[in-house]
């Protein structure tokens, strides 16, 4: 470790998700960084569900990849189990899922921030944050509980779930921010006294099993894959060893198969039942959320056994995955079965579920109550409004999940880099990344629940995929110096590969004839039956591009090489959805001219058609002089942007 000085750049205050890639990338974009966290064992830790990755959350994990993060290749290095989701959909919700060790995990995470220069990593705690005076007051300092003054230029708050956070079970109410670890009070004070609007949320976990405790035989197996399946780029080229330990010499994860260029182990799924559900009907009065032990509110996308029960009752079963958490651990994580149910309430459900009948809870499941910012006290770069060089990224600016916390903490730490060193910021777009949309959606959408990022929220997301996250981030990250020179090259080599195929296939003849039709057919093409390009003959479906390239070479009309991994499968799909690719890319294009638009300083926009009145009320008092400025205007949302656009579009038609 560097020695510590007390004088930095930049201070990432906590260490989990958000903390770690913030700290990291302020690091690597050369700033003077230090991260602050009460414990040093919790670093990068799983406090959840161990797994990154699913749908949206994967293709935000590349973007921290692309970006030079590190939870990709993390997670690839630490995975038990590599799964592909959605595979009967099409690409643009397809997701991978690694299921990692979350021991292993959080030490490999550890040694990222140990390793990285610029960066020093100290145990203590922020209790408050020096400001200069002035109408818009600027970050002076931190103060540490024992380190004393810091002075700085620049503060990420990455406090998660432990500001003012109490975890509650049943009728039991206590201080913390999860199980074993302490709240944060003070902390949360001095952002309240800073002017920071601040709102009551909830999460929650389910109980962990001992796994020989449970009877996996009569539940549905769900095994690895067998085609590799890697997060990040260094894994997908072949880059990253598998961090493991030797499995458990008994129990239901203690024969691990080797499927996908690693060894993994399967995950298992059952499910509740009517006698579960009369359970927690008959004790919903003693439910912290149902009988207002608890004011926050929980998360719609991922809710508690007893919230699903209530919400849906003609539902009579809800899927249960039971999941390893470590090579060598016999405990289980209940993935669907969170609960803040008494602790002998969660016994007798858990014991009516298929294969849990003699279940033995190793940790009961606990909700977990905390102050999280309003987001729209952000600009898009993650600062606060109020303060200069204070910036708030993760699970603290009211989302959910460590994917999510990862991809805000990134930006918030280059963009705090960017500040403290006077280089241009980082600002992503909904065009752009699935960042770039849960960032907008923060800023400019008033929340009453924590943030779930979904597929469904972002409207270009056939060009958001995670394999062209590389090829959309990559010049930007170099500019900003999160990525080598070297890795944006290659980047940019790989797509001049892609364009090139794609044009030199459009340019060869295939023909009704037997000799295209024959060598073809002998690669399992169907031959064409008029005169078609290349192009034409690989963009059908359930066509191998593969499979084409190999019959032009034996018609002599191939002189290239045959791409390989990542480079074939990116130029496959880029070939079968590219009319579809390229009427999304113009759309994203519109919109971004669209942003550049300027607007008359002195419009009313009550007389803007579709218009909402709280975006009308927001719009007439800010006055934005574009389209952009509208956007990132609290309150406004893309619908909002739409009628604003129609607009401008018909009165510049009637002029």
């Amino acid at each position: 470790m560097h020695s510590i000085t007390n004088t930095y750049d930049v201070v990432v205050i906590g260490a989990g998700h958000a903390g770690t890639e913030a700290a990291l990338a302020a690091a690597r974009m050369g700033a003077r960084t230090l991260i602050l966290t009460p414990n040093l064992d919790r670093v990068g830790f799983m406090p959840c569900n161990p797994s990154i990755g699913g749908p949206a959350k994967s293709q935000i994990v590349a973007e921290v990849d692309a970006l030079g993060g590190a939870m990709a290749e993390v997670a690839d290095a630490t995975a038990l189990q590599a799964r592909m989701l959605n595979t009967s959909k099409g690409p643009a919700v397809q997701a991978i899922r690694l299921q990692c060790d979350k021991s292993l995990y959080a030490i490999a995470m550890k040694e990222r921030v140990e390793l990285q220069p610029n960066l020093d990593l100290v145990q203590d705690e922020a209790i408050g944050i020096a400001l200069t005076t002035g109408a818009r007051p600027q970050v002076a300092g931190v103060t540490l509980r024992h380190g004393g003054q810091i002075a700085c230029s620049t503060i990420v708050v990455t406090a998660g779930t432990f500001l003012r956070a109490r975890m509650v079970s049943g009728e039991s109410s206590h201080a913390g921010g999860r199980a074993g670890d302490a709240n944060d009070q003070q902390l949360s004070a001095s952002l309240a006294d800073i002017g920071l609007r601040l709102k009551r949320f909830k999460t929650g976990t389910p109980p962990r099993l001992d796994a020989r405790s449970l009877d996996v035989s009569v539940c549905e197996l769900q095994p690895g894959d067998e085609p590799p399946r890697w997060i990040s780029r260094n894994g997908a080229k072949g880059g990253i060893d598998q961090i493991s330990l030797p499995s458990a010499d008994s129990g239901i994860f203690s024969e691990p198969v080797w499927l996908g260029g690693r060894w993994q182990v399967p995950c298992y799924q059952t499910a509740t039942n009517e006698a579960a559900h009369e359970i927690i009907r008959a004790n919903l009065h003693r439910a912290p959320m149902y009988n207002g032990s608890i004011e926050g509110t929980g998360p719609r996308y991922c809710p508690s056994i007893e919230d699903k029960v209530g919400r849906f009752a003609d539902k009579t079963s809800h899927p249960i995955f039971i999941e390893p958490e470590g090579w060598r651990s016999h405990e289980v994580y209940v993935q669907g079965l969170s609960t803040s149910l008494p602790a002998d309430v969660q016994h007798d459900v858990v014991r009516c579920v298929r294969g849990m009948e003699n279940a033995r809870i190793t940790r009961y499941g606990y909700a977990v109550e905390y102050d999280a910012l309003d987001a729209t006290e952000l600009l898009q770069t993650l600062e606060t409004r109020k303060v200069e060089g204070l910036f708030m990224a993760g699970q603290v600016n009211g989302t959910s999940g460590y994917e999510e916390a990862a991809g805000q903490g990134l930006v918030a730490g280059a963009n705090a880099t960017a500040r403290s060193l006077g280089t241009p910021e980082l600002i992503l777009s909904r065009t752009d990344s699935y960042i770039g949309v849960m960032i907008d959606d923060l800023t400019s959408q008033q929340f009453s629940e924590p943030y779930r990022m979904l597929t469904s929220r972002a409207e270009y997301r056939l060009i958001l995929r995670s394999d062209t996250a590389d090829a959309r981030l990559a010049e930007r990250a170099h500019a900003a110096g999160l990525i080598s020179e070297a890795r944006a090259h290659t980047v940019a080599t790989e797509q001049q590969t892609i364009a090139s195929i794609q044009s030199e296939l459009g340019s060869i003849w295939l023909g009704d004839n037997p000799r295209h039709a024959a060598a073809l057919q002998a690669e399992g093409v169907a031959p064409a039956n008029r005169s078609l390009t290349a192009l034409d003959v690989a963009r059908r479906p359930h066509t191998s591009l593969e499979a084409v390239l190999r019959a032009l070479q034996t018609l002599e009309m191939w002189k290239g090489e045959i791409p390989a991994g990542i480079t074939l499968e990116r130029t496959q799909i880029a070939i079968t959805y590219g009319a579809f690719i390229d009427k999304e890319e113009r759309e994203a294009e519109r919109h971004r001219r669209a942003a550049e638009d300027r607007l008359d300083p002195e419009m009313d926009y009550t007389l803007v058609r579709g218009l909402r009145i709280e975006a009308q009320q927001r719009l007439n008092a800010n006055k934005p002089l574009t389209v952009g400025q509208a956007q990132r205007t609290p309150g406004v949302t893309p619908g909002d942007i739409s009628a604003l656009l129609v607009h401008l579009s018909v009165a510049r038609a009637t002029r």
